[in-house]
Order: C-alpha cells, then structure tokens, then sequence
C-alpha cells in the first residue's frame, strides 16, 4: 500500500503539471510569497491559506483540507443523514436542464439554510480507514460530497454511465483494490476536476487517451454543472434536499 507524501509536496506536484510558479500561485491568492515558500518547503499550511489557494487552484476547497490530512471545519462538512436518494433525484433532474436554468438552481441552492451536521453518513463506514494512501484521499475527497459508498455507485453511473458495486468504492478506501485509470477519470467527474490533475496530485497513471466509457448520460457540461452542484448539496440535510429537488423539478417544467 503506497502512503502519499506530505502536503508540499502534492502542491508542487500540482504547481508543476499546470506551469504555475510559487509565486505566480501566492499573487492571484493575494497570500503572502513567504507563507505559500514555507507551505512547499513542508511547513504546515494555515486553514486559512488553504481557503485563498483553493479558488485560485480550481479546488473545492475541502478537497485542499483532504490533501492536507486537515481536518474539515464545520463549514464545509457534509451534513451527513439519510441523504442519498435525495442528492441523485436532483442531480437526476439537474442533467436535463438547460444552462440558465442549472445556474439558476445553483443559485438558488446557495441561499437554503445550511442543516445541523449529523456526522455520519449514510452508507460509510463508522470510521472511515485514514490511511492517506492515494484511495483513501480520494475517497475521502467524495464522502465530502455527502456520499457513502452506496451513493457514490449511484452518481458515478447517473455522471459517467458505469455501474459498479457500491463495495468497490469501500475496497478503493481500505486500500483492498487497485485505482485503475477508469476509476479515476470516473472520480475526477464526481469530483468536477481534470483526471489529468487528479492523477498528477495523486501520482497516479492515466491513459494516453480518455478510457472508454458507455454513451454519455448526458452532455459534458451538464455533467460537470451537476458536479458543482453537488458540492453545494453537501451542506443541505434530507429536508432541504427535498427543497432543492423540488427548485429543480419547477425549472423542468417551466
């Protein structure tokens, strides 16, 4: 089982296959140059610095937290509940909605109240393994979407059109099964990131061409819009998923 290095050195993994120089990473996040050099030479990053980097690297910025075996602040823990049916019947209606309205959704579902965290969620187990192996991470990264192993099975096929069993995500966790470049491209979509950045943070191989996959469920940016969308969803409880089901199913049907 390969144990992932330290944070600095996913961050130069990441800075070196986008081009992007330390310095040029600390002016468009308006951090300090010193701070983000001390951050590379392996120094523990500020929760804070991690928010600023985020946006600038086209990161959720729980996916930075991940990376950085930080713990998540509350803010951007997912809710937790009873919650899978719910997220797939929205993003179900989110891919046959036409640009203007899946942006407005996605405005809408800012302003809904954010639930009380519950802690667990459905379908993981009572403590997911920290092994910060490049699965484990990874796994880590899509249970902040709200997702256990039962409902990352359901997204990936509503996003990508493969089924697997609900399992195979659990033995990504445990380390049990091999990350095979389908699965990270299929990950990559759940996760609204490049499969090619994904692999290079992760030092994971990657096909020279996309991997086959079956018809499209949909088009590329409705697939990618609903995966934004579902980093909204995170904070919303059954209740307020309910809501945003029903957002969704008005602007089908406007």
């Amino acid at each position: 089982m390969i144990e992932l290095p330290g944070f600095a050195v996913l961050l130069a993994r990441l800075l070196d296959h986008r081009g992007l120089a330390p310095a040029d990473l600390a002016r468009r996040a308006e951090a300090a140059g010193p701070e983000v050099a001390a951050v590379l030479a392996g120094a523990a990053p500020e929760p804070a610095l991690l928010r600023r980097l985020a946006p600038t690297l086209g990161l959720d910025a729980a996916d930075l937290f991940e990376l950085a075996a930080l713990p998540l602040p509350e803010d951007l823990a997912p809710a937790g509940g009873m919650a899978t049916t719910s997220i797939t019947g929205v993003l179900r209606l989110v891919l046959a909605l036409p640009p203007a309205s899946r942006a407005e959704l996605r405005a809408r579902v800012a302003g809904l109240p954010s639930a009380r965290h519950r802690g667990r969620i459905e379908g993981l187990p009572a403590a997911l393994p920290d092994r910060h192996t490049p699965g484990n991470v990874l796994m880590r990264m899509v249970a902040t979407r709200n997702l256990g192993w039962n409902g990352t099975a359901k997204v990936v096929q509503l996003l990508t059109g493969r089924s697997r069993m609900a399992t195979a995500y659990g033995r990504i966790a445990s380390g049990e099964a091999e990350l095979t470049p389908d699965l990270v491209a299929d990950l990559a979509t759940v996760l609204a990131l490049p499969a090619a950045d994904l692999a290079a943070v992760l030092g994971l191989p990657l096909p020279a061409a996309a991997p086959a996959a079956p018809a499209a469920p949909a088009p590329g940016e409705a697939v990618t819009d609903a995966a934004l969308l579902l980093r909204d969803l995170r904070r919303l409880g059954v209740e307020q998923l309910r809501e945003a089901e029903d957002l969704a199913r008005a602007l089908s049907s406007a």
